[in-house]
């Protein structure tokens, strides 16, 4: 800032606190602006590990999923007690873990019943398929905690701990199923059996750039590669929709920068969207 009254000299002023408090403000939002913006294109979205994928979903299910029931204890299982707490134990040692239930009207599409959300999704995403010359399908999405007990027992062969691992390994019991909350979807091929959807064009396709395309309409891998315990054994078919700005965005974070008055609005809205952020270089002054 030139100092008025002596042309030819120029002198640098500090800020005033007025003046810190305007440029805190202009950092932060200069720093929003830098963040770029979401494409619908494959390297515009954050990369994610398997678990970054599994605490995705975890979080979208508690935060911020609509038309959910909450758990509020385990069903029965074979009305059985003793046997029920057996099997129990070992779908929780397995890692199954309680889901939610859907509430509210349901979607279909095709003759399945999922939410509306993940319908859109999938929408977008068939025609998507369609467009590269696949064909596959969505076979099951909402299954209700009832239809999934009869699934379940129509798998289990007996009462010994081998038969009932052994039905644990592809089935859940009810009320471990991600399926109960109508966000997740199986996709297989028409005349094909699930377990030979990994090997097909199809999951390449979905697969491919750490899942790109699915990640275009929410849609992430139910069960991750590199997570152990996830319930039953992987399925590649599987896939859960959380939503694209979740996807977009990532985690919620806590920046803590202790930033108070004009400049907190600012930073609220960072922490709207901070997934893949870098952290924005802030003044040691901007809560002085």
């Amino acid at each position: 800032e030139e100092e008025a009254g002596e042309p030819g000299r120029t002198r640098w002023l500090l800020p005033s606190g007025s003046m810190r408090v305007s440029l805190a403000i202009l950092t932060l939002v200069m720093a929003t602006l830098a963040i770029p913006a979401v494409a619908s294109v494959s390297d515009s979205l954050p990369e994610y590990t398997g678990e970054d994928f599994q605490a995705l979903y975890e979080y979208a299910l508690a935060n911020t999923l609509p038309n959910l029931d909450q758990p509020n204890g385990r069903y029965s299982v074979t009305g059985d007690e003793d046997l029920d707490d057996r099997i129990w134990e070992a779908a929780l040692a397995r890692g199954y873990r309680l889901q939610p239930a859907a509430v509210g009207d349901l979607s279909t599409v095709g003759g399945v019943p999922m939410q509306p959300q993940a319908a859109n999704a999938w929408i977008g995403l068939r025609e998507e398929a369609r467009d590269a010359g696949l064909g596959f399908v969505v076979s099951s999405a909402y299954r209700s905690p009832a239809s999934q007990r009869t699934q379940f027992l129509s798998k289990l062969s007996g009462t010994s701990d081998s038969a009932i691992d052994a039905a644990l390994t592809w089935w859940s019991i009810p009320g471990v199923s991600k399926h109960h909350a109508g966000y997740a979807i199986d996709f297989r091929y028409p005349d094909g059996s699930f377990g030979e959807f990994r090997s097909t064009p199809a999951y390449a396709w979905l697969a491919a750039d750490n899942f790109a395309i699915p990640k275009m309409y929410g849609l992430i891998p139910s069960y991750p590669d590199g997570v152990e315990n996830q319930g039953p054994n992987p399925e590649p078919w599987e896939f859960v929709w959380i939503g694209t700005g979740l996807v977009r965005c990532g985690l919620p974070v806590d920046l803590d920068f202790g930033v108070k008055g004009p400049a907190l609005g600012v930073m609220n809205d960072i922490e709207q969207c901070p997934g893949g952020m870098p952290r924005p270089d802030v003044p040691a002054w901007i809560d002085s």
